[in-house]
């Protein structure tokens, strides 16, 4: 399966697009943000784990969340917390763990993030900015990497 291990602040909520959800406690995901994630789930096929700290609200409000947001589909699990660990080591022990179950087992992934504590896991890492969150350039960085075009 493909994953988008997918950060929320500064991917999905953007510093140009801080409007209050009327949905759930917190912002709305940004217009440009939410259709090209659509976009590179339709070109790609590629899952959604949410790795970004929303997910301690659980799979439920994420759930909510999403669907509040346009996004009805794609959305498949999210990563452990591991206390004192990097993203990238939640990151890792979710794929780790995914081996054990042949309907999620991951076998080509990004990371969508704003962060880079991603380790080893750097390379898989399309950066976002928090201005300007999930824009034309990283859904196409995004696009190209799951699609195996660029390593």
């Amino acid at each position: 399966m493909k994953v988008i291990f997918l950060d929320i602040d500064g991917v999905m909520i953007t510093g140009t697009h801080l409007k209050p959800s009327h949905a759930y406690n917190g912002y709305e995901f940004a217009p440009v943000a939410v259709e090209n994630l659509k976009e590179i789930i339709e070109q790609t096929g590629a899952a959604i784990v949410v790795s970004s700290t929303w997910r301690t609200g659980g799979f439920a409000f994420l759930q909510n969340m999403f669907h509040s947001n346009g996004i009805a589909k794609g959305l498949v699990g999210q990563t452990p917390v591991i206390h004192y660990a990097s993203r990238g080591q939640e990151i890792q022990q979710y794929i780790e763990e995914s081996k054990w179950d042949p309907t999620l087992k991951v076998d080509r992934f990004i990371i969508l993030d704003d962060n880079d504590d991603m380790g080893h896991l750097r390379s898989y890492l399309v950066r976002t900015h928090w201005r300007t969150g999930l824009d034309e350039e990283a859904k196409e960085q995004a696009i190209q990497m799951l699609l195996g075009k660029k390593e």
